[in-house]
């Protein structure tokens, strides 16, 4: 609990006789004796929202970024470039931190294989962490919390490993270039981080692919001193840009030894090489393991065999991470005809759009494109936009992925991979801000059972 001396202390402000017992930074979720930490933007519906969410708010102490007429007494305005180091002090007291190895894994596309990976490799030689990521706060293979974000903010973050970090030996979390920009790691220190890949994405908000680097290259400076940061053998020219400035860079060690299906593709073996060689480093052990025990994370190259063909659910909605994924397949499935189904997000970098066609029809024998999460975007704009980098294939459009989705099995030939991309373990479609029930690896899951029984 803090009392009016705590909060003069972390404030610097003189309160009234007050005790908080939490802190929240969603106003449905305050309570009486919390502090709410408000974000207000700056354009007049975000005021207009604030007014009537605040009209049913609970807090004791209410902070905002910025100043607006006839705020409630009991309301205060910070500068939102102080709220991590004030939020900071707050958790320390109400939240602190576990006595835990922490790891830190960046890149444009591997981070939830990779951290799912250190979790699994961390179980195989008797350490118990957790994992904080794309698919929520997760046990060796279970998951406590699905919270939707790759990356939380600082207070739903601390809270996490407050609640679930106790009794664990480590954490790995993701850190995506919005966290390491946006400061949702404050405080937080990494014994050995991994970096994956960096290729484009998130150029809606980046803007260019400098100031995208230079978000990544953020985690540098979330390392303890003499912390290690592992590329892949693969990524040389991400090594050789991170060692003109850093000499924290290291590449990771290769395996030979024989692997599962789900490291066929040189991706996915480029993130187990990387998830050893972090949990080698931060426990300082020499160790062996059974790879055949390695399983993929949710969604992550699941793959079903069906007659003579087989089909394939990866989340892989990057122009790189599909050319990895095509690439491996023909790699593994020699002689076999490929046909990709995938979309675009609404509300996102719309410069890939055309050159996740590309990549498809540099791999693809045939093409589906439909929709993936339009969110507030025309899912038939979408569409024109990958369009445009189609090239040269058979294609088909079917804006309608449910209706999509039977027409690619229902035209399965002999000896065909079938790749559904983009979704991977996502369970919903998300349009307008509604999300409706949809699962690529539950039509699959369907599918097959229908015919097995048929």
């Amino acid at each position: 609990m803090l009392n009016r001396e705590d909060l003069k202390e972390i404030f610097k402000i003189t309160f009234p006789e007050i005790f908080i017992k939490d802190i929240h930074w969603l106003s449905q979720n305050s309570m009486s004796d919390s502090i709410l930490f408000y974000k207000i933007a700056d354009d007049q519906k975000s005021e207009e929202t604030f007014r009537e969410r605040i009209k049913t708010a609970n807090f004791a102490l209410l902070v905002v970024n910025k100043s607006i007429p006839n705020l409630l007494p009991n309301s205060i305005v910070i500068e939102e470039s102080k709220w991590p180091g004030i939020q900071y002090e707050i958790l320390n007291r109400l939240y602190p931190l576990p006595e835990l190895k922490f790891i830190g894994v960046t890149g444009t596309n591997g981070k939830t294989t990779t951290t799912d990976l250190v979790l699994q490799i961390g179980h195989l030689i008797g350490k118990n962490g957790i994992s904080i990521g794309t698919l929520g706060v997760r046990e060796y293979n279970k998951t406590i919390l699905d919270f939707g974000l790759t990356s939380p903010g600082q207070i739903d973050l601390r809270k996490f490993l407050f609640l679930y970090g106790k009794d664990k030996d480590f954490c790995v979390m993701e850190a995506s270039s919005h966290a390491l920009e946006q400061d949702r790691l404050h405080g937080i220190s990494f014994d050995v981080a991994g970096w994956l890949s960096f290729t484009q994405d998130h150029l809606d908000y980046h803007a260019t692919m400098d100031e995208y680097y230079k978000a990544k290259a953020l985690i540098l400076k979330k390392l303890k001193p003499k912390a290690k940061l592992f590329v892949p053998v693969e990524q040389k020219e991400l090594f050789k840009k991170l060692s003109q400035t850093s000499n924290r860079a290291q590449v990771a060690k290769e395996i030979q030894d024989s692997l599962p299906i789900f490291f066929s593709t040189q991706f996915n073996k480029n993130n187990l090489e990387v998830a050893y060689s972090i949990i080698h480093e931060v426990f300082d052990l020499h160790f062996k393991i059974n790879y055949q025990n390695l399983l993929p994370p949710d969604g992550r190259f699941y793959i079903q065999p069906y007659l003579s063909n087989f089909i394939i659910v990866d989340f892989a909605h990057t122009p790189d991470a599909l050319d990895n994924i095509c690439r491996g397949i023909k790699s593994t499935f020699p002689g076999y005809k490929l046909k990709v189904l995938f979309g675009c997000g609404g509300d996102r970098d719309r410069k890939k759009r055309p050159l996740m066609a590309s990549v498809v029809c540099d791999w693809a024998d045939e093409v589906y494109i439909t929709s993936d999460n339009p969110r507030n975007e025309d899912p038939l704009q979408i569409i024109s936009d990958i369009l445009k980098g189609i090239k040269g294939k058979t294609f088909q459009v079917i804006p309608e992925r449910p209706k999509a989705v039977k027409l690619a099995f229902s035209e399965l030939k002999d000896q065909e991979v079938l790749l559904l991309a983009g979704k991977g373990h996502e369970d919903y479609i998300l349009i307008h801000g509604v999300k409706y029930p949809y699962s690529d690896i539950r039509e699959v899951d369907e599918f097959i059972s229908r015919n097995k029984n048929g």
